[in-house]
């Protein structure tokens, strides 16, 4: 039997209004059910060298009394994925640091192509719960993130933009991903696939679009 969690975050979508336009924001005591989601975009102006491209995507998941939002600079054909925060009570945004002063974990990159997740990463926030958010090129209806022997159901938007792209979130408990361990001098490679957690897309008639291990890069310390 598969166990299936949903939305573990523990929050509840309220909608208020901020800078004359509706938001929506959250609030403890409740859960958050995966699936498809439309929130009401809200203005990020915060980094005028990398304005979003098409609407940014309000989550409903708020650290610390700051909801995260997504959105993608760059282009329609080379998209980046980012985040930044409301503050639920001023409606102000700000780029902040990464994960509301958590911890984030980026997965190896790949390239951003049809067919493909990109993006990918898991934040550490303060509260101790999981983040998990990234996008893939496909027009996906159900997106999961398995770790620990359970499944969390992502909750999931289409990039106005081009709808082809789906841009995804989860928040779960659970333990943080592994750090990389040492390999030789300067170097650190990560572990075994199966220590990570699995994202998976499937299409409209439940077959797998593509599955894909959060799992960091190996790195190397570069001599200067």
């Amino acid at each position: 039997m598969r166990k299936v969690v949903i939305g573990v975050s523990g929050v509840v979508a309220t909608c208020l209004m901020v800078v004359g336009a509706a938001a929506c924001a959250a609030r403890s005591g409740g859960e958050q059910a995966g699936g498809p989601v439309t929130p009401s975009p809200v203005p990020v102006t915060v980094n005028p060298s990398a304005l979003p491209v098409g609407d940014t995507v309000p989550t409903g998941v708020v650290i610390k009394g700051k909801e995260m939002v997504l959105y993608f600079w760059g282009t329609a054909e080379q998209p980046y994925l980012d985040q930044a925060w409301r503050d639920t009570g001023t409606g102000e945004v700000r780029l902040d640091t990464g994960c509301a002063g958590g911890v984030a974990w980026f997965a190896n990159p790949g390239p951003v192509e049809p067919g493909r997740v990109f993006g990918l990463r898991q934040c550490v926030t303060p509260d101790g719960t999981l983040i998990e958010f990234g996008a893939v090129w496909a027009e996906a209806t159900r997106i999961t993130s398995q770790a620990e022997g359970k499944t969390v159901e992502a909750k999931y938007a289409k990039w106005s933009k081009n709808p082809a792209v789906t841009i995804f979130w989860v928040q779960r408990r659970g333990k943080p991903i592994p750090s990389n361990v040492p390999n030789g001098e300067g170097r650190t490679t990560p572990l075994p696939e199966d220590r990570y957690p699995l994202i998976t897309a499937y299409d409209g008639k439940g077959a797998k679009i593509v599955a894909v291990r959060l799992r960091p890069p190996a790195t190397e310390q570069k001599g200067g």
